[in-house]
């Protein structure tokens, strides 16, 4: 055997002790330093036992589902909704109210103007601090009652109990008596504030067979405040105003067009925006392990009838063609069309009676059995893929009453994709559980 000389001895300028611009030094020389640095050995349990990590895939705000898709409108709403701001509003209104009945009672009758006709008969007399203490006693009124519908929401938000299916139809004409008496308070409010600031603004400028008594401490008060609570109120009821009357239906053409996006991403397996062959086979393999959970439908549906179910109600460039998302939206919208909500669930109805046979029967869901909480979080693990178990929990107490049947669950889809009214509990089950929630603050105003 041919004998080894020694090692050879590399020069200070090849050492890795002071550290290396580059990794080859010399004449191609590579360090035993680097090549560790670069190529570390494997620990002594990882050359019998590797284990690969799964790359988790990463939601950015570009994705078409994962972006926070509200216009500034709706980003500039919600933000007010839940601000400090309009409970700074609230506060002050409180504060107007109250003194408003203070003054209005300390000065009681020391503020009116009397009219006379010709013959010097008193025809009017408008007392101002009655009018000041009604106007403080409906702002009142209407900060107790924001104050209450805040309260009931609150406690709707924190309850750990289902709502039962009875009890609907009565909550929700309770809704509606609460919507009609806050427009009247509202309205009684417009009305008393700007009858209040013409009052005591007028007060003297008078036409002629008037007389004015006022108080000079009440005058003061009442009008710099009703030039305060005018800057306060005046812009909030503009909003109030221009959100009902001219936003009220934009908001809800966004609200549905939002909705079917939701719903085309249940389609799109692979969430890339386009729903294609490939998500089509995916997304039937989900209907397949929904089947096998249900247990309704003992053979999967045939083949042609799922493609049949795509051609007619997905690939409307043609059988088997790709079709973009923000495409699929728009061929539902002119779908759905612009009726009354009954007619549009009509329309929509057989499309998702079809798909809902790729998983179950009619007459399964005749027989309306109830479906628990471990079969809802199934169900929904399966078909969404979008949040943990705990959140399709909260979603099975907070919306879906009791009892719930999968036939429940196909009227509630039928709503989701034609119905769109964004206060409706009815129409925003579903929603609720499919709906992005941005976490990042890339995605938020």
């Amino acid at each position: 055997m041919e004998k080894e000389g020694p090692p050879p001895e590399y020069s200070p300028s090849c050492s890795n002790n002071g550290g290396h611009p580059n990794d080859v030094y010399g004449d191609g020389v590579v360090t035993a330093d680097i090549v560790q640095e670069h190529n570390p050995p494997p620990a002594y349990d990882d050359i019998f036992v590797r284990t690969v990590s799964p790359v988790r895939r990463e939601r950015s705000c570009g994705e078409p589902y994962y972006r926070d898709d509200r216009n500034l409108w709706e980003k500039l709403h919600d933000w007010f909704e839940m601000s400090i701001l309009q409970q700074i509003i609230w506060l002050l209104v409180l504060a107007f109210s109250l003194s408003y009945i203070a003054y209005g009672l300390k000065y009681s009758g020391s503020c009116s103007v009397k009219k006379y006709n010709k013959k010097g008969k008193m025809i009017d007399n408008n007392d101002i601090t009655g009018l000041m203490q009604a106007e403080g006693g409906v702002l009142c009124a209407t900060v107790l009652f924001v104050l209450m519908v805040r309260l009931l929401i609150l406690r709707d938000n924190r309850r750990t109990q289902r709502k039962l299916k009875i009890d609907l139809e009565g909550q929700k004409k309770c809704g509606g008596y609460l919507f009609f008496i806050g427009m009247g308070l509202y309205i009684a409010n417009f009305g008393l504030c700007i009858g209040g600031a013409t009052n005591i603004m007028n007060l003297y400028t008078q036409e002629t067979n008037t007389t004015v008594r006022c108080d000079s401490e009440f005058y003061d008060f009442y009008y710099h405040a009703k030039i305060g609570e005018l800057v306060v109120l005046m812009p909030y009821a503009a909003y109030i105003i221009f959100s009902l009357v001219f936003m009220m239906s934009i908001q809800k053409q966004w609200f549905i067009r939002r909705k079917l996006r939701r719903w085309a991403k249940l389609l799109d397996a692979d969430q890339d925006g386009v729903i294609s062959q490939d998500d089509m086979m995916k997304t039937n393999e989900k209907l397949e392990r929904l089947r096998k959970l249900v247990g309704a439908r003992q053979m999967a549906l045939s083949a042609s009838k799922q493609k049949k179910w795509w051609d007619d109600n997905v690939f409307k460039r043609g059988p088997g063609k790709d079709i973009h998302v923000e495409e699929y939206v728009t061929f539902m919208e002119g779908t759905l069309g612009t009726g009354p909500p009954h007619d549009r669930a009509n329309k929509i109805r057989p499309v998702v009676k079809k798909w809902f046979d790729f998983f179950t029967t009619e007459e399964y869901m005749k027989k309306k059995l109830i479906l628990g909480e471990e079969d809802f979080v199934k169900f929904w693990t399966i078909l969404d893929k979008g949040d943990d178990e705990s959140h399709y929990k909260r979603m099975y107490i907070k919306h879906f009453p009791s009892p719930l049947s999968m036939g429940d669950i196909m009227e509630d889809f039928v709503a989701f994709l034609s119905h769109p009214d964004f206060f409706d509990e009815y129409s925003n089950r579903v929603f609720n559980v499919v709906k992005h929630r941005p976490e990042g603050t890339c995605c938020k105003l």
